[in-house]
């Protein structure tokens, strides 16, 4: 007879472990993983080139990829706090928009990013594993998105911080991006790099500018 658990009192499974146990446990590792995704933030945070360099150097890119999907995250409920805050009643008329920006926006910045780091390794010959250019992508979307989630809080007291911060936000961007090619990987800002990195940053904020000017115009 397999007895019964000495935590829940149900009988035993022929296997010996109770789903009980294994609940806690999966519980555990989900918890555990959370906990290290805020410390990951956090050190982003406070040493943006120490974590984005340590990253690529071990080509973490399990921990980048986390993070791009963890700003995906961020972006997508914040911009749908924004429109349950000015457009609750015309959600579901608002819904392509907040859907497509709170998804999008980070999206385009990261292919933008991933873009302009292949042209610059182009242009200069370096070879780049592809693991660090995604370790370092993600941990240099932390402080965007921090900028994002930031934004819609104060937005929420009102709607013309959102406009400000939407340049706020680019700017943490281009200064992400701008550490990742200078300090992370080293690459020397050559009239070439310097050209691709101003074309490469118009186009991004043209992207952010109309995306930000379609969301608003749904909600006000």
């Amino acid at each position: 007879m397999a007895g019964y658990c000495n935590k829940c009192g149900r009988p035993l499974p022929e296997s010996g472990v109770c789903s009980c146990e294994t609940k806690a446990t999966g519980r555990r590792r989900a918890e555990r993983s959370l906990d290290g995704l805020l410390r990951l933030w956090v050190g982003c945070l406070k040493d943006p080139v120490g974590v984005s360099r340590l990253s690529a150097e071990r080509r973490d890119f399990r921990s980048g990829l986390t993070l791009l999907l963890a700003s995906v995250a961020v972006s997508l409920l914040s911009v749908l706090l924004l429109t349950l805050r000015y457009a609750a009643s015309r959600i579901t008329r608002a819904a392509v928009q907040w859907l497509v920006t709170g998804l999008f926006a980070p999206v385009i910045a990261a292919v933008l990013t991933f873009l302009l780091l292949y042209a610059l390794t182009s242009i200069t010959r370096m070879r780049v594993d592809l693991r660090s250019v995604v370790a370092a992508i993600g941990t240099g979307a932390v402080l965007p998105m921090t900028v994002v989630a930031l934004s819609v809080v104060l937005s929420l007291f009102h709607q013309t911080v959102f406009t400000v911060f939407c340049v706020l936000s680019f700017a943490a961007w281009a200064l992400s991006f701008f550490l990742l090619v200078t300090q992370v990987f080293s690459i020397r800002l050559t009239p070439a790099v310097c050209g691709v990195m101003v074309a490469g940053m118009t186009a991004g904020y043209f992207a952010v500018a109309l995306l930000r000017d379609w969301m608003l115009a749904a909600l006000f």
